[in-house]
């Protein structure tokens, strides 16, 4: 009788260590995900030297947070879309050849609706795997709930929080002696007012197109880089993104080169 207590109490002890474990380990991870800054620079991977971890803002052109004075956005069609031949600068890294993506439907706004995530991001994989030379073979897998950045090997798009000023941030982590990437996530900002229009020249005014800036911010994925020079302002790659714009769904022509220069040297 004894020794059945005295092993009844080794077990209870030895499942209440591991069950005070197991949070420590998570929240430890959570803590390493948590020390990436929601700055754009390029920063150290907690725990992996051979790693770097670029941050990516994409800023709102105006401070305006998609909100039309209580008025109803209505679709606002025949909208520009000149090219452009200025080509994109690589940013340092590039993906390997098969890639698979994750996708938070349940994140996704109303006003864009969650079924229609997987054809934004479908168009907008398709546009850089054509631009890459055919060099990148993008996939779809299992829908996530995760709606945070972390080094997970999933590779999401989702919304979630950012801190205000941004749109969208994508973090790209890379090995620094391959330069290619391991792990990518874009997390859209859901305090911003968003909407969709599947035709191209189409917008909803006063409001931010999901497509148009999910389609830059894929471009960082494929290893291209923010530019905010004038000369870059009709490039899906230029820095700011505007309300009522759609321009950015199709790659220019100096899209289109800086993503086959970096998989066609």
């Amino acid at each position: 009788m004894k020794r059945f207590i005295l092993g009844l109490v080794t077990f209870v002890l030895t499942l209440t260590l591991t069950m005070a474990v197991l949070p420590t380990w998570a929240t430890a991870r959570q803590n390493l995900n948590q020390q990436i800054p929601e700055i754009d620079g390029t920063y150290d991977e907690p725990s992996h030297p051979n790693l770097k971890v670029r941050v990516i803002v994409h800023h709102a052109k105006t401070d305006k947070h998609g909100k039309p004075g209580g008025s109803t956005p209505t679709l606002v069609c025949g909208l520009t879309d000149p090219d452009s031949d200025t080509v994109v600068p690589a940013a340092g890294w590039k993906l390997p050849s098969a890639w698979t993506y994750r996708l938070n439907p349940s994140s996704v706004p109303s006003s864009v609706g969650g079924t229609n995530l997987a054809t934004i991001a479908t168009n907008g994989f398709g546009d850089w795997h054509t631009a890459s030379g055919n060099k990148v073979s993008f996939t779809q897998g299992p829908d996530t709930l995760t709606n945070r950045q972390a080094y997970d090997g999933q590779n999401i798009i989702a919304w979630g929080r950012t801190s205000g000023s941004a749109l969208a941030v994508t973090y790209i982590r890379y090995n620094t002696v391959t330069k290619v990437a391991v792990d990518v996530d874009t997390i859209v900002n859901k305090s911003f007012l968003w909407y969709w229009s599947p035709t191209p020249d189409c917008a909803y005014s006063g409001v931010y197109d999901a497509e148009d800036i999910l389609t830059h911010e894929l471009g960082h994925w494929i290893g291209m880089d923010d530019s905010y020079d004038s000369s870059y302002q009709n490039n899906t790659m230029f820095g700011y993104g505007s309300i009522q714009e759609v321009k950015k769904n199709t790659l220019t022509t100096g899209d289109n080169a800086g993503a086959y220069q970096i998989y066609n040297p």
